[in-house]
């Protein structure tokens, strides 16, 4: 019968993607203390700046706790789906709101005014929306090889031998 591959989820529990996940929740975990305005939401509509916090610290810790289960559901086919799919609607959440404050950024105070501040929100908003990327192909792949059915290999043999010269 055929080779069968195993089915490999790309992990997030390492250190980059679960540092990328601290940040992600103390960010606007310093905003609803207090100790960081988001000022160009601000500057946008207060109300805009209060429920992107809200919704970012919510979403962060969604997203982290669920890269966190992962490791407890391997090898539970419909577990780690379920899971992967929590993480990839947190996941895409943080990411907008990322995204949503590098507009802000962008538009109030101007392209590379503030580079670094603006490299360190655009890229935590693309690493998050790659991460999604990765869940759906993950996920893409797994259901491809649930539904897959067996392979048959047909074995050829040569019924005559190959002339010499």
């Amino acid at each position: 019968m055929g080779e069968h591959k195993p089915v490999r989820l790309t992990s997030p529990t390492n250190a980059w993607a679960l540092g990328a996940q601290a940040i992600s929740f103390l960010i606007p975990l310093l905003a609803v203390v207090g100790v960081y305005d988001p000022a160009a939401l601000g500057e946008i509509s207060p109300i805009l700046s209060d429920v992107w916090q809200w919704v970012l610290l919510l979403f962060a810790a969604i997203a982290a706790t669920a890269t966190l289960l992962l490791e407890y559901t391997l090898g539970d086919g419909r577990r780690m789906e379920y899971v992967l799919s929590i993480e990839m609607v947190a996941t895409g959440i943080v990411a907008l709101c990322y995204l949503i404050l590098y507009g802000a950024l962008v538009d109030q105070y101007g392209f590379l005014a503030n580079p670094l501040t603006q490299l360190i929100i655009g890229g935590l908003g693309l690493t998050a929306a790659g991460r999604v990327g990765q869940i759906a192909w993950d996920r893409w792949k797994y259901r491809r090889a649930r539904s897959a059915r067996p392979v048959h290999i047909a074995r050829v043999e040569a019924i005559a031998n190959p002339k010499e010269s």
